[in-house]
């Protein structure tokens, strides 16, 4: 405890070396005054006898006889020792000068683990969170909360430092995506002063929590989120952008700016999937996209290799590699051919240096093909049910349409709730309670509260659409598509944004217990006039498709929606035991998974990207693959800091938009320095006004 007070004390002086010089001078001068004011006097005296008494003065007149005794010479130094001290400028380091609540959110997402910034991203966010609990006082308390797709409370309220720091230090990094709604869910609970209670502490109801947000960035807004009495502030972790650089002459825009993702020191597969080769049936075809985030172009090669099934973590053996030339900023997708239809799990591999070495490899499970079962309740529409008529969504899926009164009826509700389907699909009607599969809702949302607040608007335009996503895969035309009418809903915590347009999200996908809901929030119909002209494009039975491929849990397809890293994943076993043994992709442990009230398995232990294997009986086998997949985890640039030179008029949308008001990061937190020269040139003013006192009574010890 006194080495940290010893570390937060420094000193800030406004002379120079001269000037320090010529001050230490001043109290060799003081001392020295004291032998040369003596003055001697001629005296006629009677006798000798006092010739002794003037030898004795001469003794007095000694250094240490005449330093011992006066106590006018000691204050006069111990005002210039005040004085020197005072001008060394001596400041503590802190945050303020009164008790203070902190609430300090790390992020340890996946992209944390970037090392553009030594030795990460994420070791430099618990030094910037370190700075600040070294920097409490005596009163001040912290909370400690870290977060990716879901937040974790590290610490609660306590002003014990050594605990705050040992805590901190066991933030490990995840390979999750990043959702900072829940993390404020749990900051703005637990930060309440009339129910908090720390360890061994209860917080001040009289100090407004100060909130910390150590992160990248690497999310979506969190709007109309209320903070409540917390003070956010963002604290982004990554290289700094570059200067603002305005747009060339002759652009149609006047108010076009430069683009607020930067490049970044990154090459990251963005989608792999498997699928039946359309011309050789006893081919499989390995399908893949890899995205270059780097401001020049990059040639490397995706490396394919097969991996054992009954060895859990091996490396495997190189079958096949393709050559990459990928321009800057852009992709390049590749292409492996499988000859066999066996079971089979292979990884793809970049061999490139780059910031962040997750997204660098793939994997996918092929061979043993499985239809998905698709229930599609609509109310006849035939522009849904011909994308479904296609061959290649025929070999694909088992698809059954019913109509809303027939999915009321006891058979088919049964069949929901009891997880008879894959996929099930809602045109235009909302059930009542969620179904035990993925479920696609087309022009409504699922069931819940969280989407009663949807607000109806008009001709909104679609700006962009997350091309990363497998259900998005090979989707380019989205831009000419119109939408007359669609409800616009806040995607709730740990959604992933599909379709965006200017008035908000027109297609996202959450997790839900195992389970995917994909939401589109426009309706194709309106009664029985299109909505849309989304029907007119390939996009729209590629969309369906993409779904199929995505939520219906075809075997030998890998996605990420349905097995990503941190996410619970529902494994379909055909086995009637109430048991299955679930190995990791490392092969260092296994879990053994219990079938659920809905007859489904869900493990909720993938925690890092890989190749897992679920197994029951003697021969039940069921391998299945987990991958990043996240275009925002990969783009590693970092959000929240305005670029130098950017208007005044523009330099909004570079901020984070928390609760109801945009949020500009810093890099790191300013320390305030708590100055103590004024207090201690008062304590020498105290000094010289008791030596002058005594000066003037003639006071002497």
């Amino acid at each position: 405890m006194t080495w940290d007070f010893l570390r937060s004390i420094e000193f800030r002086s406004p002379l120079g070396s001269a000037a320090w010089l010529a001050l230490a001078a001043v109290p060799v001068g003081i001392v020295a005054l004291y032998f040369l004011k003596l003055r001697r006097r001629p005296v006629t005296v009677s006798s000798t006898l006092l010739w002794r008494k003037s030898l004795e003065d001469l003794h007095v007149n000694s250094l240490f006889q005449r330093l011992r005794r006066n106590l006018l010479l000691f204050l006069q130094l111990l005002v210039i020792a005040l004085a020197m001290l005072a001008l060394a400028g001596p400041r503590m380091k802190g945050t303020s000068g009164r008790s203070q609540r902190f609430v300090l959110l790390i992020d340890n997402s996946a992209s944390m683990s970037a090392t553009d910034v030594p030795p990460s991203r994420l070791e430099q966010a618990r030094e910037e969170a370190r700075k600040v609990v070294r920097n409490m006082g005596a009163d001040d308390l912290a909370m400690v909360v870290s977060f990716a797709d879901s937040a974790r409370v590290v610490s609660n309220y306590t002003g014990d430092k050594r605990l705050l720091l040992r805590r901190i230090d066991d933030i490990e990094p995840s390979q999750s995506s990043t959702s900072l709604r829940e993390a404020l869910q749990v900051a703005a609970g637990l930060a309440n002063p009339s129910k908090q209670i720390g360890e061994g502490v209860v917080a001040s109801d009289q100090v407004t929590p100060k909130l910390f947000i150590y992160t990248d960035g690497g999310f979506a807004d969190v709007e109309g989120f209320s903070l409540g009495n917390l003070e956010p502030e963002v604290v982004v972790i990554g290289p700094p952008p570059p200067p603002y650089s305005p747009p060339g002459e002759g652009s149609a825009d006047a108010d076009a700016r430069a683009d607020v993702h930067n490049p970044s020191d990154n090459v990251a597969i963005v989608a792999l999937q498997g699928r039946v080769s359309d011309d050789r049936p006893d081919v499989y075809q390995l399908f893949g996209r890899v995205h270059n985030y780097r401001a020049e172009p990059v040639k490397t090669e995706a490396q394919l290799f097969r991996r054992p099934i009954d060895k859990p973590g091996d490396a495997g053996a190189l079958v096949d590699a393709v050559a990459l030339e990928i321009p800057a900023r852009t992709d390049q997708a590749f292409k492996f051919d499988i000859p066999e239809t066996q079971l089979a799990e292979f990884e793809v591999r970049l061999p490139v240096e780059d910031a962040l070495a997750v997204d660098d490899r793939a994997f996918a499970v092929v061979g043993n093909a499985r239809k998905a079962q698709v229930l599609a309740v609509s109310a006849g529409d035939r522009y849904l049910l011909d994308a479904f008529n296609t061959p290649t969504a025929v070999d694909r899926a088992d698809v059954r349409v019913v109509t809303p009164d027939e999915a009321k009826e006891e058979e088919v509700a049964r069949d929901i709730r009891g997880g008879r389907y894959d996929l099930v699909i809602y045109d235009g009607w909302r059930p009542e309670a969620p179904p035990e599969a993925n479920a696609l809702y087309l022009g409504v949302f699922p069931p819940g509260t969280e989407y009663d607040k949807a607000k109806s608007v008009e001709s909104p335009v679609i700006l962009d659409w997350n091309i990363g996503h497998p259900m998005m895969q090979y989707i380019r035309d989205l831009s000419l598509v119109y939408v007359a009418k669609a409800n616009i809903v806040e995607p709730p915590s740990g959604a992933t944004t599909l379709i965006e347009s200017n008035l908000g999200p027109l297609a996202f996908v959450i997790p839900r217990e195992g389970f995917t809901d994909a939401v589109v929030t426009f309706p194709l119909l309106d009664g029985k006039t299109p909505n849309t002209t989304w029907f007119r494009y390939i996009s729209f039975p590629l969309f369906l498709f993409n779904g199929i491929e995505a939520l219906g849990n075809v075997r030998g397809d890998e996605t990420e929606i349905t097995a990503g890293p941190g996410k619970p994943i529902a494994l379909r076993a055909e086995t009637a035991e109430k048991t299955i043994q679930v190995t990791s992709a490392d092969g260092s442990k296994t879990d053994a998974v219990e079938r659920n009230p809905q007859g489904t398995f869900v493990y909720n232990q993938a925690a890092t990207t890989g190749l897992y294997t679920a197994r029951w009986a003697n021969d039940g086998l069921l391998p299945f693959a987990v991958n990043l997949f996240d275009f925002r985890e990969s783009d590693l640039a970092p959000r929240g800091l305005i670029p130098a030179g950017v208007p005044e008029s523009q330099a909004e949308s570079y901020k984070i938009k928390i609760g109801y008001s945009p949020v500009a990061g810093v890099s790191n937190l300013p320390v305030v320095k708590l100055d103590w020269w004024k207090h201690i040139a008062v304590a020498g003013l105290a000094v010289l006004l008791i030596e002058w006192y005594i000066y003037n009574r003639r006071v002497y010890i």
